[in-house]
This record gives C-alpha cells, structure tokens and sequence, in this order.
C-alpha cells in the first residue's frame, strides 16, 4: 500500500481541502486532489478497479457531486463503498451536506448539530484504543463550539462506533463497511499547519483540527506515516541543590516515590553550585543513576543570562557552565547530560547557535519563543507538532510541561513527541502525594511508556516512517542520536536533519566510526545499515568558529557579588521562608535589587 490518499473535490478547493493536505503531508502522506465537475475531468480514475486506498472528501464537496448532474454519483458511491479507509471530513449541519452523509450511511446518520455551549468537554472511547492510542478513555476540554459539531443518528448504531463523542454525540466515529470503514468527522475546520501560533500547543484547542485526521491516516497507512517507535517521559525538577533536602524536595523520599510508580527524575542543577553538592547525595545520585539524572540549569542563573544576543557573552556562558559541571563530575563522580535549560525559560535564538556550536544535545525550555520576539516569533504549528522546534539554526528545543491537564501529556505523546513534567521544589510542599497521582496517571497512558534522563530521552527520540520491507526513513533532532532497529532481518535507514550555514558539521560518527554524509537543501542527509536486532548511536560532531579552548570568567567583581547574594538568598526563600508569606514577599524584593 503506497503512502497517498485521494482527496475528492468539486471544481475549486477550499481552505479546509488545503489544511487537510498539508497535514497528511506533514505527517509523510502525498494527497492527490482530483478535480470533478469540471471540463474534461479526471473521473476514470475513480473507477473501483484502480484500487485506491484511502479517499478523503469533504462534506460539502460530497453534496456538491450529488447535486451535480455532470457527475456520475454511482461511480464516486460505488469508490467510496469499495475504497477501504474513507474519511468524511467537514461535516456540519447544512442541509446539503446533512443529506449527502444521510445517503452516504444509508440513513443511519440524519443529521449534524452545533452546540450552544463550549462547557461540553472531549469523551474519548477507550473502546478503540489501536486508533486512540494515549487519548484512549480521557474527558477533556473544553470544545469550541463555534467549530465542534456532533452527528445525529436515525436509528440505534449498527455497525458505528463512536470515536470521539460531545454530549453524547459523536464528534468522530467510524463506520464499517463489507469492503470499507468510513470514517466520520463532525469538525468545520482543519488545523492550518503553516499558521503562526501564540507558541503553545494545548490539546483542548487543537484536538479537533489535528487528532483524529492523524488518527484516520494511522489507521489507513500504519508504519507509512510519521512515527516514533519510542513513548519516553521524564520529570524534571528546576534550581535544586544536591543535598539531602532542598526546600520541601527530599530526595531520598523522592526515590522511594520513584521506585514505588516506576518514573524517573532530572535535577536541572544550576552551575554555579558546582562545589556545594553533599557526598551522600552524590552517592545516591551514582548509585541509582537509573532514577536520578543531571542536566545543566543556565551558568549563575542570573535573570535572562541566555537571552542576551551578544555572541562572545553567550560563548563565555556556556564555555563557563561546561567547565563547572565537568569539574562537578570530577568532584562528586556525578555526569550531567548537556542539555541546557534555561533559567526563568528566557533565551535568544543567538543562545541556541551558541549551544549548538559547543556540541550540546539540545535544550528544554516551557517556552518555544525566544525572548524579545513577541509576536514576531514567526513559530507555526508545525514547529509545535513536530518532537522539537528545529526553527532556530536546526538547534532542537523540547518543550515541557508543568502537572496539570493530562490531556496535553497524551497530546505530545500521541504526536510521537516525548512526555516531559517540570516542577520546583514546593510542588512537594504538602508531600508527595501530587506527583505519586500524576506519574500514574502519565503512566497509564501507554504501555510503551519508558522513564529516562532528559538526555537519554533527547537521543531517542526520532521520527520514523517505512519506505519499503527494508528502507526506513528516519528524521532526527539532536547532534546524539540512538537508531534502533528490532526486526530479526537488516534494515537501511535515510537518515535526515534539519542544518544550517552557521554551524558546519565537522564529522559523522556511527559507534565511534567516521561515517559518510552530505548536506543539501539545508538538511544532513546519510544512509546506514542496521544489522538484525541491533542498536547503533550516531554522532553529529559541529566546528564552531566561537568556541574557546579554555574557560573565561570576565564579570566583575561587583556582578559575583550580586550572584552571590542571589543564590544564597534564594536558598534562604526555598529552605526556610517558603511557609511564610511575608518574609517571602520581602526576600523577593531583596533578591530583585540584587539581580
């Protein structure tokens, strides 16, 4: 089965005709529109005998050929009835497209109605769980009721299952057929993938426009479309000292949590502390190093250290970071994944360049809009959809998220990107029992699901699609990639990532080996044979004509000073102020005129 779907359309598409197809493309589906109602149009090729897949039509576009009567209706009904995966998209309730869905279902479904409220929420069947994956029994929401609709049935279900349900109609179902399952959608619109976004992604607001056409293609293409093979999670907690208790964060405490609800944690450990951490602490750091896991937390964690522009400054930064966490490591026997995350999430889309140029793997930040941009970010859906924003230099940007709707978790799940929380140390202000409740949660949505590092997670996670019984197309984000491949015979992999001119690649390493690569059109390009049942690691090596050889410190005297006071006096706040308002209030005051 080839990886295209036949999009039917009446003469002209439409905008929603074209933000279906530039999502099946996103998503590694050709559409091929084919034009009826006009001069010479190409209706032969809806003739049952070619034998096409997947056929996708509007509601609209489907009245349009039933009234049409230069078109053969029998033909298109014949290929609809006979195609094996159909998707009816764009229904609402006009009364043209209500009847073409009523003669479409032979009845079943007699109409579409709007809602006259948004407090209706998503009811995802659990019943159907092969097609709704992560989302697979949630209620979440709320709907849009300007753009949700919901399908009327004529008579009690035969042969239809709902999907997706608002108020106890269907929003998405699916119909089988002898020879075909059609597929149902009750949504006015489709996600325009090439639209700029305010840089967030909730589920609640693009369910509708996004999930369940990704959930149709799954069902029609399988391993064809856009995938990771992988579903990781990791917890990361921000600013903590490695010592026994940091403000209400224990981490012995947070082990047994860890062990008792199988997740993992990274401490986001600021640089500066580089010579404060506990040797009991770094011991138990080492010794369950499969729980426990170090990223890099900026360089002093001064306010907006990492959005600055200036491009010595940035390099002297990260040059500094670098030096303390490997003398970290030397010190306490504890390694560090370099990735950086950026204090308060400030950062310039300079500061990524910089990282990149000094081989880190990738930053994770709660914000993909790079400080000072406002609205001029340029951050479209696409970015958001894809496992990483790769706008800025081809330098990947995880996003994470803060415990709350576990929808969004299942949301970049599902869209085959990895599961990362983030909290601070008063998430445990009244025990543990919040992120014991969440991780369990998080857990049961996918069996698949594997804890990690924030750095092991980064180097496993790609997007995969099959190209024939032995090629397999692999996109990548991070410069350390981990390719897999689990099938008992030899697998070749197109390996591509997004590259720029700024940073030049200075070698590619399979296991160590110099390996062949080129770059072209802005992407990294190569092949490699992966043996039967086997795992190899790429490397991404970059020569940055920034990096320094040795490490600079070119602040004053007065600006350590300021540091100082800040980090101590923010441990003053999070070990003993945090159960009283006031003298919090005033630290923070404190602390401000010292930043």
């Amino acid at each position: 089965m080839s990886s295209e779907a036949t999009v039917l359309l009446h003469r002209e598409q439409t905008s929603v005709d074209l933000h279906l197809c530039h999502l099946s493309e996103f998503w590694g589906v050709q559409c091929k529109m084919v034009h009826l109602g006009l001069v010479n149009h190409p209706g032969r090729m809806l003739s049952p005998r070619h034998n096409l897949s997947c056929v996708m039509v509007s509601a609209r576009t489907l009245a349009a050929i039933l009234q049409d009567e230069t078109i053969c209706q029998e033909v298109v009904m014949d290929l609809l009835k006979q195609t094996p995966f159909v998707l009816i998209y764009g229904i609402t309730p006009g009364e043209g497209e209500t009847y073409a869905v009523r003669y479409l279902t032979d009845g079943l479904v007699s109409s579409a109605v709007s809602f006259d409220s948004s407090e209706h929420l998503y009811q995802v069947s659990s019943l159907k769980q092969e097609i709704t994956e992560e989302f697979s029994g949630l209620t979440f929401g709320p709907i849009n009721r300007e753009r949700d609709c919901g399908l009327v049935l004529n008579r009690p279900q035969t042969g239809l299952s709902d999907i997706v349900n608002i108020g106890n109609l269907a929003l998405f179902a699916l119909l089988k057929k002898q020879k075909s399952s059609l597929f149902l959608l009750a949504c006015r619109d489709i996600a325009d993938v090439q639209s700029q976004t305010n840089g967030s992604l909730p589920a609640h607001k693009y369910f509708s426009q996004i999930v369940p056409v990704l959930m149709f293609l799954r069902c029609a293409f399988r391993e064809k479309t856009w995938h990771n093979p992988e579903r990781c999670a990791s917890f990361v907690i921000d600013d903590a000292l490695l010592r026994q208790s940091y403000g209400f964060l224990n981490y012995s405490r947070l082990l047994a949590e860890m062990d008792s609800r199988e997740f993992s944690s990274t401490i986001a450990f600021i640089p500066w502390n580089y010579r404060r951490t506990h040797r009991d602490v770094a011991k138990l750091v080492r010794e369950r190093s499969d729980r426990f896991m170090v990223c890099v937390h900026g360089c002093d964690h001064t306010a907006g250290e990492f959005a600055s522009t200036n491009v010595r400054e940035l390099n002297d930064r990260v040059h500094l970071a670098t030096h303390r966490m490997r003398t970290h490591e030397q010190l306490t026997g504890v390694p560090y994944d370099e990735v950086m995350v950026f204090p308060q999430g400030k950062f310039s889309s300079t500061s990524l360049g910089v990282l990149k140029g000094h081989n880190y793997l990738a930053a994770v930040n709660s914000t993909a809009i790079p400080y000072g941009l406002s609205d001029a970010h340029g951050i479209t859906v696409a970015d958001l959809l894809a496992p990483a924003v790769l706008k800025y230099g081809g330098f990947p940007l995880f996003m994470r998220r803060y415990p709350g709707e576990l929808a969004d978790f299942a949301f970049d799940l599902f869209l085959g990107k990895p599961a990362i929380l983030v909290e601070h140390h008063d998430y445990f202000k009244d025990g543990y029992d919040r992120i014991r409740a969440f991780t369990t949660q998080i857990n049961s949505l996918s069996q698949k699901l594997q804890w990690m590092g924030v750095g092991q997670l980064i180097k496993r996670t790609c997007l995969q699609k099959t190209i024939s019984h032995d090629t397999i197309a692999c996109k990548i984000f991070a410069n350390i990639q981990v390719l897999h491949n689990p099938a008992p015979v030899p697998k070749r992999f197109l390996v591509t990532k997004s590259e720029d001119d700024n940073v030049a690649v200075h070698r590619v390493a399979m296991d160590g080996k110099p390996h062949p690569f080129i770059i072209d059109g802005g992407r990294l390009q190569l092949t490699v044979d992966i043996p039967p049942a086997r795992t190899i690691e790429m490397k991404i090596e970059y020569a940055s004509p920034h990096r320094l050889d040795k490490s600079r410190d070119m602040q004053t005297l007065g600006y350590h000073l300021k540091v100082y006071l800040r980090r101590h006096l923010s441990e003053v706040r999070d070990n003993y102020l945090c159960g009283h308002g006031k003298l919090i209030s005033l630290a923070y005051r404190i602390k401000k005129t010292g930043s």
